[in-house]
């Protein structure tokens, strides 16, 4: 009978061991996931605060060049905004580093190509100032269509940013919209952020893609001659040798963008005039930059600006991007987009 006594408590502490064993497991696990948990919050937290730390910076270079020369640009500032990975190649933020960048039109190779540093936004033709005509001629220059083509988008284009019922194309274009498989109705209010033109008949990603590295929505409509590329100047109707010769004398020596010799036009209606001193131009082409001036097509500053933030992962690409747009003369983020 003792023995019998004996067995079963010897039974009990078995089963009483392996249940405190599976619970110890069971607890262990989940205080394991716990641990891992928050180890990702923690890590989700520390690039989160150093993408936004890289968009500061961006934001104090700005405010930085506005408070020490009144944003004037000199060749020296240009490089500094547009041109800088000494500043924005590799920030670093506790054991983080983190990019600024922005991506230019490359008027050599036709495509665009990254830099450190910030993008000019009155670079950039404005979809909310510019004429029918002149999205018309950027269509047809950043996308190499025909012109009953280019028309076509950009009578789409207009009649999205303008108040009214239009008629377009031999159609309605509110007729269009609201005839769609999930229907919206046209804005019929300028654009506030590019990646609206996707919701403007004949923009699917593709034409989008191509397109939105010459437009923008920001600014007071003009183009800062000192920084547009070489299809925007084309797409206000400057005709092509006149455009490179304004180029040339813009680029210096080395041909080169946003580099120590690149020449400032400081006021606009100088532009044929210190142009003429590197290219010789004739009387007719300083008369097509003349009337473009005249029209307050141009300017020589700007101060909204664009810009990239992102951590790199370590096993390639981003743990974090911060696209932003600062307008450094008001003081104030007007565009903000994290993913």
């Amino acid at each position: 009978m003792l023995s019998r006594s004996r067995a079963f408590i010897l039974m009990s502490a078995l089963w009483t061991l392996t249940f405190l064993s599976i619970l110890v497991l069971t607890l262990f696990g989940t205080i394991r996931q716990r641990i891992i948990l928050f180890q990702r919050l923690e890590t989700r937290a520390r690039v989160q605060l150093a993408a936004e730390a890289g968009a500061k910076k961006g934001i104090a270079v700005l405010l930085d060049d506005l408070e020490n020369n009144q944003f004037m640009l000199t060749a020296q500032a240009k490089m500094r905004r547009m041109n800088n990975p000494g500043e924005f190649a590799a920030i670093p933020v506790g054991d983080l580093r983190v990019e600024v960048v922005h991506g230019a039109p490359d008027d050599a190779s036709g495509t665009v190509v990254e830099h450190w540093g910030m993008a000019d936004e009155q670079a950039k033709l404005n979809l909310n100032t510019a004429s029918a005509e002149t999205i018309r001629a950027l269509i047809m220059e950043a996308l190499g269509w025909g012109g009953v083509e280019a028309k076509g988008l950009a009578d789409a284009i207009t009649d999205w940013r303008d108040t009214g019922r239009h008629e377009a194309g031999g159609f309605f274009s509110d007729d269009y919209y609201k005839g769609l498989e999930f229907p919206y109705a046209m804005k019929d209010l300028p654009f506030e952020r590019p990646d609206e033109l996707l919701l403007v008949k004949g923009v699917d990603r593709k034409t989008f893609d191509a397109l939105v590295p010459y437009v923008t929505v920001y600014g007071d409509g003009r183009v800062n001659i000192n920084t547009a590329s070489r299809k925007v100047l084309l797409s206000l109707g400057l005709e092509a040798n006149v455009v490179d010769k304004v180029l040339k004398a813009r680029r210096g020596e080395d041909d080169l963008e946003a580099t120590a010799d690149d020449h400032i036009f400081m006021r606009t209606f100088d532009v044929a005039a210190e142009t003429s001193k590197a290219v010789p131009l004739e009387a007719r082409e300083a008369r097509q930059i003349d009337a473009l001036n005249a029209k307050g097509v141009f300017s020589t500053e700007s101060g909204i600006y664009s810009f990239t933030a992102r951590v790199p992962a370590v096993d390639g690409g981003y743990q974090k991007t911060v696209v932003c747009v600062f307008d450094a003369l008001a003081s104030r983020t007007v565009y903000w987009y994290e993913k």
